[in-house]
């Protein structure tokens, strides 16, 4: 894998799980599994009870992608994006 690429086919990624790490308002780092995205690319993802978020790939250190959101997210937001990124399986990422 290239240094700053993570590869993800836009037709597999509705079906990609991504691990949320460090979530504030303003964004969070994503760990990915061997995915491509490059800088600048754009992914939603829905959390339950809450309206889709939108935003833009940052930065890319190896399987990390510095994800900024196009609105800074709620506390409840950001709790519920903490406990869901955790999970095994992870947050589905959608190109936006």
């Amino acid at each position: 894998m290239a240094h700053g690429v993570v590869s993800v086919d836009a037709n597999e990624l509705s079906r990609t799980a991504v691990v949320a790490r460090h979530v504030c308002a303003e964004g969070c780092q994503l760990v990915l599994g061997g995915e491509e995205v490059y800088p600048g690319s754009r992914f939603r993802f829905d959390l339950a009870g809450f309206p889709p978020v939108h935003g833009t790939v940052r930065w890319i250190v190896a399987d990390r992608v510095g994800f900024v959101f196009d609105r800074p997210l709620c506390r409840d937001s950001q709790r519920a994006l903490a406990q869901d990124g955790r999970a095994v399986n992870g947050i589905a990422l959608f190109p936006a």
